[in-house]
């Protein structure tokens, strides 16, 4: 009985397999396409250890300025500004008056002062003078004068002369001694009602509305600028520890009538505080450089010749401690320890773990 079911269900699979084959025509398996997934091969930009230089170098942006400039202004508050000898685009020279407050009748004191002065002077120079003059009128007249007095009565009168015009003198001494203070004075007062300037140059600012108003101690009025001599300018104070005197660098310009290199050294180290200034080692071969350009001032602070080398971007760090990727077995990265020295711009030293040659893969 179980034999009978057995063959039954056996059959019965069979007329369902030939029912199935029956929906459609059988595909040929030359028709049917394998379908195999692909591996995509890992590439790597790489990189060869080279013998070359490694430079190291620091860059500091910087204007191109005129090396002297100053600020004008009163020294005394309060007064009238009288009168302005200059406008903006003039050029001056030192020692030239610039501008002045109202001093009212103080020049014409001076001028009586002065002349009073230069009397006084006169006076006690011809009082000395006179003075001999008359003792030797006196021994004259003594010695050829048919009437003479005693000697001593002619000694007692030049005695009293003598004194009369010692205390004539002193007067003019001292009359001359109390104006040449009040003359003193009054020009100081003079000094401080009026400006000069302090060296040649080209007056580049001059505050509006200037003639007719009050003065205000200390305010700036002007400022001039000695454009004969300009010098590359940071302002960057940690500059300083990079440079001695003499110690050279270089500046770049990258656009305008300067454009190009120029080499610099130091200029006035004894000055540097919040401004360093640079002056150029050699000529400008003909470039126009303007006032204000701005440039890229670059010093080399380390620098190895002839040594094994790779580009920065290759290599790591982990701990405190330098690695490289190389490409291994399976086209797989590997990394390698190495020793580097001087890390430069674009380089670094390697000291130990790479050999001339290796290629290292690139970030």
């Amino acid at each position: 009985m179980r034999a009978k079911n057995k063959r039954r269900k056996t059959a019965a699979l069979l007329v369902m397999l030939l029912a199935l084959s029956g929906c459609g025509p059988v595909q040929d398996a030359g028709d049917m396409v394998m379908i195999e997934q692909e591996r995509e091969e890992i590439t790597y930009e790489l990189a060869v250890a080279t013998i070359g230089d490694v430079e190291k170098s620091l860059s500091f942006k910087c204007t191109y300025e005129q090396e002297d400039e100053e600020d004008i202004s009163f020294s005394i508050s309060g007064k009238k500004i009288s009168a302005v000898y200059v406008k903006e685009g003039d050029h001056v020279e030192k020692g030239q008056l610039l501008a002045e407050l109202s001093g009212g009748s103080l020049d014409t004191q001076i001028e009586d002062l002065e002349y009073r002065i230069a009397r006084n002077k006169l006076l006690l120079e011809h009082s000395k003078i006179n003075e001999n003059y008359e003792i030797s009128r006196r021994w004259l007249e003594y010695m050829y004068s048919p009437y003479q007095a005693s000697a001593d009565s002619l000694k007692a009168g030049i005695a009293s002369f003598q004194q009369s015009c010692t205390y004539s003198r002193e007067d003019y001494q001292d009359a001359i001694a109390l104006d040449e203070l009040q003359l003193a004075q009054m020009k100081e007062e003079l000094e401080k009602s009026r400006v000069y300037a302090g060296l040649t140059g080209t007056v580049t600012f001059l505050r509006e509305g200037l003639e007719g108003s009050t003065s205000i101690k200390g305010e700036k009025i002007m400022t001039i600028i000695d454009g004969s001599k300009c010098l590359f300018v940071t302002r960057k104070e940690e500059c300083a520890q990079y440079f001695s005197e003499g110690t050279e660098a270089e500046v770049s310009i990258t656009s305008g009538t300067g454009a190009g290199k120029y080499t610099v050294v130091p200029y006035k180290m004894e000055e540097w505080g919040e401004k360093q200034t640079f002056t150029m080692a050699g000529d400008k071969d003909g470039n126009i450089i303007e006032v204000g350009t701005m440039g890229t001032l670059k010093i080399v602070v380390g620098y190895k010749e002839n040594v094994l080398n790779i580009p920065e971007k290759a290599v790591h760090t982990a701990d405190g401690k330098n690695y490289v990727y190389v490409v291994g077995e399976n086209n797989m990265r590997e990394i390698k320890w190495i020793e580097t020295g001087l890390h430069g711009d674009r380089n670094v030293e390697v000291v130990s773990g790479l050999s001339r040659g290796e290629k290292v893969v690139l970030r």
